[in-house]
């Protein structure tokens, strides 16, 4: 335990002022209240401070990864649990010193040291090299009273070095921001609204805000970054090193969970709309897909459906729910069903939740919300526990393959606050955990079909979503967005946000959900082709939304239309091998799928402000066009040597281009090095083996690509029912390496043909196969080289 006495007059001195001027590395002077060094205590994971007004404690969980909270002195409220957030609290040891001279206490640990001003009580965090990353030069608790608890807001003032940092995460917004540098951000589920509290910056750091009650960041002030909570007993934050966002959403997801993978059809195309209304329209729709050859996975049954909400039961008019089921399974597609956490009277469900205490409220009101209709506790695990059961009975066991977890906010049609801000909840105060609601709805979906079954991995398409939700096969959607270009923009920047807040499963209603779009519109038509373009090259691939007339099928735009939406879907099919192999990399390797540039190209200023284009994978840069009326479009080629992927035409990069893009017309870009595996035309997802696949090279650099395949649908991936084959292109010597396949799983292809394609002016373009490949190859399992 140390003293610094002389240290402790004069910040008494200061203090009898009050404020202080405190000058810290940020390049500018604030007033401050002083909260000054009294002792420390080195333990072996942490360090202990005792600060004049409260206990200030850095963990060390790795070199890289740092749990700072502050309480008050004299507090006696013990610390609070992750809330349920975090899977991971115990971390192996990781080295660390402790020096001090007369001016502050360094930690250091192999990636960051942080220093702590013994006047002040700020923190500085710098890179092992030195470079400053950012500081918390004042953190505070203010006494609160939130729905009759007393508490305390909590507020924390970052620092914000140089005029290009960017600011990202943080969930996903429809404001159609993307870099949050000098904006502000309420972290607060609404539908559309989506709150994770990862913010990552361009200086190579992340914060994740641990509090699950309403926060804000704001950066209004451009110099300053407060990030603020509701509720707080403790300040509590994770500061992540990368420098790279790739190590910080690794970091991330080892803390709240790792993505499991879906089953390879989710990755295909799904048909919805507003709404199916009867098991014929369900039936007929799939039919006419394979009749007409349009690729199809999934096929989606939105709301009321049910006899009465809540009760899991089938209305008059699907009155063969097993048959309905089992035909759609015969067609080759899965049966994806919404449900809502609410409840309406008059069902032995409702009596039961309402008899158990299981309700959170039982007046809600206002738009699909008459009075009287109950929300359940999510939060309580009996109330969870029954739920599941009542879906494993009515849907599961009978053959549904996937959840649409909606309105799982939850709703707040009708109110303008979380319904919970103003409940009891079977954790606490509804406000302490006002953002958390839709983590524990999934929770008990996922975790009990796993316990139901092993061989259906678990779908879920929710809402909304928060830290953690990624760990329970989870995929957000934008929610009821309006059916307009506006609209469709901002969708780019909402979900590049969410992407990097290291959740990597998104989507969006292709065409948008409210007010529709008449269906013989010309100008809808337009919207509706550009935004499927879009749509395929998102990590989920779903048209959704409500139409005139009643129809949202591929064919309902026209023969126009249908040429370019049926196109695209061939392509997305083609691309499943590289798409399958990308999923794995999110599961083994912290991968992320939709890579906003700044992921890759991190020190590009243009890549940093670059709102609306992004890499779908490692290699195609997707530029959405969502101007009406638009022949071409500006594009922005970060650091690389670049091809058109329509074309094979190499550009440089670090470039402004003007792309062309008539109506069927994607822009699409691959950079040099790559290596874009595409298999044979399919109508379904597992129609047949993905086989031959076209090996597409992009010379002009050395490439790597694993490619990955199980059997597509059950949990023995995870027990290593799955095998890899590495591929490498050395440039320089233009020679293609197959490596050794590793693991094996039934059903596997033991001998397989591939194309070699490498790509050149008008060569291995597009979206049909090469016909004259460079090289044909059969590979048997065993590493080979091929000179194409």
């Amino acid at each position: 335990m140390h003293v610094r006495s002389s240290v402790l007059v004069r910040s008494a001195l200061l203090l009898v002022l009050g404020l202080s001027l405190c000058a810290s590395q940020r390049g500018r002077a604030q007033w401050n209240p002083l909260n000054p060094v009294v002792t420390y205590e080195q333990q072996p994971n942490a360090l202990n401070v005792r600060l004049r007004g409260g206990l200030l404690r850095i963990e060390v969980d790795a070199p890289d990864v740092l749990h700072v909270t502050y309480t008050l002195a004299g507090s006696s409220r013990p610390p609070r649990p992750s809330d349920h957030v975090l899977v991971k609290t115990a971390w192996p040891s990781a080295a660390f010193n402790v020096t001090e001279d007369a001016k502050a206490i360094t930690l250091t640990t192999d990636k960051l040291k942080v220093v702590l001003d013994h006047e002040s009580g700020a923190l500085q965090y710098f890179s092992a090299a030195g470079q400053p990353l950012t500081s918390d030069s004042a953190r505070t608790l203010h006494p609160e009273e939130v729905n009759g608890e007393q508490t305390f807001r909590a507020e924390v003032d970052f620092a914000v070095y140089g005029s290009h940092e960017g600011f990202y995460g943080l969930g996903q917004h429809q404001a159609g921001v993307w870099n949050y540098r000098g904006e502000e951000v309420d972290l607060s589920q609404e539908n559309t609204e989506i709150a994770i509290p990862l913010l990552v910056s361009t200086n190579g750091y992340g914060i994740f805000w641990n509090n699950p009650s309403r926060s804000r960041f704001n950066n209004r002030f451009i110099h300053s970054l407060y990030m603020t909570a509701e509720v707080a007993d403790r300040i509590d934050y994770y500061f992540l090193y990368g420098p790279d966002a790739d190590q910080i959403v690794g970091r991330y997801r080892e803390m709240t969970g790792e993505v499991p993978l879906f089953g390879r059809w989710a990755y295909g195309f799904w048909q919805c709309k507003n709404k199916y209304q009867s098991q014929t329209d369900l039936e007929t729709v799939a039919a006419k897909y394979r009749t007409l050859h349009i690729p199809a996975d999934n096929i989606v049954q939105d709301w009321f459906w049910w006899a009465n909400m809540g009760e899991m039961k089938w209305n008059d008019h699907y009155p063969d729910p097993q048959g309905l089921i089992d035909t759609l399974h015969k067609e080759h597609f899965h049966l994806m069903v919404s449900v809502w956490p609410y409840f309406r009277p008059g069902s032995a469900v409702y009596d039961e939740f309402d008899r158990k205490g299981w309700f959170v409220a039982k007046t809600v009101t206002g738009g699909f919300h008459p009075v009287g209709q109950a929300l359940y506790d999510a939060t309580d695990p009996e109330a969870r526990r029954q739920y599941w059961a009542n879906l494993n009975t009515a849907l599961f066991q009978k053959g549904v393959d996937a959840w649409w977890l909606d309105t799982d906010e939850p709703e707040t049609e009708g109110r303008a606050d979380n319904i919970l801000t103003e409940h009891r909840i079977a954790l606490g105060s509804g406000a302490r955990y006002a953002n958390v609601f839709p983590l524990f709805h999934a929770e008990g979906v996922s975790l009990g079909q796993q316990a139901s079954s092993d061989q259906k991995r678990v779908f879920i398409l929710s809402r909304s979503a928060y830290a953690g939700s990624q760990r329970l096969g989870v995929t957000a959607w934008s929610g009821d967005v309006l059916s307009d270009w506006l609209t469709f923009q901002r969708q780019v920047p909402a979900g590049l946000n969410y992407a990097i807040s290291g959740m990597p499963y998104w989507t969006t209603d292709i065409g948008g959900f409210i007010s529709g779009g008449n269906l013989n519109d010309p100008q809808f038509r337009e919207l509706f082709v550009r935004w499927f373009e879009f749509g395929a090259f998102s990590p989920i691939f779903r048209v959704h939304g409500t139409r005139y007339p009643n129809e949202n099928e591929l064919w309902s735009y026209g023969p126009d239309a249908q040429k370019i939406l049926t196109d695209y879907d061939t392509l997305r099919y083609r691309l499943l091998p590289y798409i399958y192999s990308q999923a794995w990399q999110i599961t083994a390797n912290h991968g992320t799928l939709m890579r906003p540039l700044v992921m890759d190209w991190r020190n590009d200023v243009a890549a940093q402000n670059t709102a609306d284009e992004y890499l779908f994978g490692p290699a195609i840069l997707v530029s959405p066009v969502y101007t009406q009326g638009a022949t071409t479009r500006n594009v922005y080629l970060p650091k690389a040597q670049w091809y058109d992927f329509w074309t094979g035409e190499k550009l440089a990069g670090s470039q402004r281009i003007v792309a062309d893009a008539p109506l069927a017309k994607l822009p699409l870009y691959v950079h040099a090095g790559s290596i874009v595996p595409m298999g044979p035309a399919m109508e379904w997802s597992t129609e047949k083996p993905a086989d031959p696949i076209e090996l597409r090279i992009y010379p002009g650099a050395d490439g790597d690509f694993t490619l990955y395949e199980d059997e597509n649908d059950n949990y023995n991936y995870t027990k290593g029912a799955h095998a890899t084959i590495a591929l490498h292109w050395n440039d320089a010597a233009k020679t293609l390496t197959l490596g050794a396949r590793e693991g094996s799983f039934p059903g596997m292809l033991m001998t397989r043909t591939f194309k070699v394609v490498v790509i050149g002016k008008d060569h291995g373009t597009g979206i049909g196969e090469t016909t004259s490949p460079n090289a044909t190859v059969n590979y048997t399992g065993e590493k080979l080289e091929v000179r194409p």
